[in-house]
């Protein structure tokens, strides 16, 4: 077996996905107003509307200027403009001519810039214009989904009052914009959403165990959060957040009836997941509620299994003194000596030879643990 990470994430996306901060990631490229200065590609018109005053603006416009200049990335004057928070210059460049929907590469309108950086003013001037609320990027993220996501509740209330605004409308990963207010830890966001109705909580929950925000986890499960609600692939609050070893979600979750016994679609419990993360607080806790020690995987493998596996001394000799089976045989009948072997862990490998480990014990293939 290959010394790689073989858990799929949940929530059918990446793991790094599941990290609300993605969402900065798809912001950056619009997060700061580059200058190039020397650039073909960015005329005088471009600085001006960056950081000239809008006198300036009006004479190049005066003199020519076309108002639906575009940037490398696709971003109209007008998108600058309101990333700038300059609502003077966007109410001008709008008298202009300038487009209030109008789409950069990646999709992305004016609103969706006025709803990233926070210019509510700036934002309530587009949609008086005629804005869409329910403009998509190419990753299907609304205003509404960014606004939600980065906590700006006043635009949340406007944007949801605009038309054709759909707070269950989903992004390309499935995501709502209770998801990512929960992905970003907002509490009053999600209290506005949930007391509209409709909201997704269970699907919050999972979220926010998979994003680590704890105040999150514990404001939707007051809300009514089933506990032991299931991703798309069969994984509970409680095993994602044994995933990435939150202790005090864990302790909030089994203190609210988790149950660490539902394995997901590949049969790995919660046990398997803290193992392979090398969480040792989080297995003491697993494992004081009487969960299976010795579960086996769909490969065969057991919580020892992914601990040697990552060469988590700690997490196996727990795992190996609570009786753990130092020999059980899995994916192509191999043991947890075979595995700590073959990853090069020296320290877990010792460890196991001093609990029993049999050397001899041949994989499918005939090898035995040399």
């Amino acid at each position: 077996m290959p010394c790689l990470n073989m858990h799929s994430s949940s929530l059918a996306v990446p793991k790094q996905e599941l990290r609300w901060m993605e969402l900065a990631w798809e912001g950056a490229p619009a997060a700061k107003i580059k200058r190039p200065g020397t650039s073909q590609s960015w005329g005088t018109l471009f600085q001006a509307v960056c950081g000239g005053p809008p006198s300036l603006v009006i004479q190049l416009l005066r003199q020519g200027a076309n108002v639906e200049e575009r940037d490398h990335t696709g971003r109209t004057l007008l998108h600058l403009a309101v990333m700038r928070g300059h609502a003077p210059l966007v109410r001008l460049l709008l008298q202009r001519g300038a487009r209030v929907d109008a789409a950069d590469q990646a999709g992305r309108t004016p609103l969706h810039e006025a709803a990233w950086h926070g210019h509510s003013s700036v934002a309530e001037l587009l949609l008086r214009r005629g804005a869409s609320a329910a403009a998509r990027s190419e990753t299907g993220l609304t205003p509404l989904h960014w606004a939600a996501a980065l906590g700006r509740t006043p635009l949340v209330i406007r944007l949801l009052a605009a038309p054709g605004a759909n707070p269950a409308v989903e992004d390309l990963r499935g995501w709502t914009a209770t998801h990512w207010a929960a992905a970003g830890g907002q509490l009053p966001v999600l209290e506005l959403l949930a007391a509209r109705g409709g909201a997704d909580l269970d699907g919050a929950l999972l979220v926010s165990a998979a994003a680590g925000r704890g105040a999150a986890l514990r404001f939707l499960l007051a809300l009514g959060a089933k506990v032991n609600a299931l991703d798309s692939t069969g994984t509970t609050a409680l095993g994602l957040a044994a995933s990435i070893g939150h202790q005090q979600d864990i302790e909030v979750l089994l203190g609210h009836g988790a149950d660490p016994s539902i394995r997901d679609r590949n049969n790995r419990s919660a046990l398997h997941r803290a193992a392979t993360g090398g969480h040792l607080s989080i297995i003491q806790l697993l494992v004081a509620r009487g969960v299976d020690m010795d579960a086996q995987d769909s490969l065969g493998l057991t919580p020892l299994h992914y601990a040697a596996r990552g060469g988590h001394v700690e997490v196996a000799n727990h795992l190996l003194d609570r009786g753990a089976q130092v020999n059980a045989a899995g994916w192509l009948h191999k043991t947890p000596l075979h595995l700590a072997l073959e990853c090069g862990h020296s320290p877990i490998t010792e460890l196991l030879l001093s609990r029993g480990a049999i050397t001899t014990l041949k994989t499918q293939w005939g090898k035995v643990a040399q």
